[in-house]
């Protein structure tokens, strides 16, 4: 296998970067990752809205969803899922570990 799977989870931030209800923008491997923080969970879905490749991370984020600042597309942090069936946001898988974020390509 290749990529960054059998490379492991890359770290993308501390946990004290992150604010509640907002985001950071990370770079890992060469894919933007936006990291949100919602009520003492942590999320993470590729910086590009699927819509016309917006920057998620800038996004409003509330009730567990982030809108894409360009268009307000919907997308559930938690699954990358758009609210309205449309096309969904690539979602990471994370993990916190020692208060370091780190998410698995």
């Amino acid at each position: 296998m290749e990529g960054s799977e059998v490379d492991g989870p890359r770290r993308v931030c501390g946990v004290d970067e992150l604010t509640d209800g907002e985001s950071v923008v990370r770079e890992v491997d060469g894919t933007a990752v936006a990291v949100f923080s919602i009520d003492g969970s942590v999320y993470a879905l590729e910086n590009v809205c699927p819509h016309q490749g917006g920057p998620i991370g800038e996004g409003k984020v509330e009730d567990g969803c982030v809108y894409c600042p360009w268009h307000g597309w919907q997308f559930d942090v938690a699954s990358g899922e758009h609210v309205h069936g449309k096309a969904a946001a690539t979602a990471f898988d994370v993990t916190v570990d020692d208060g370091d974020v780190y998410v698995s390509l």
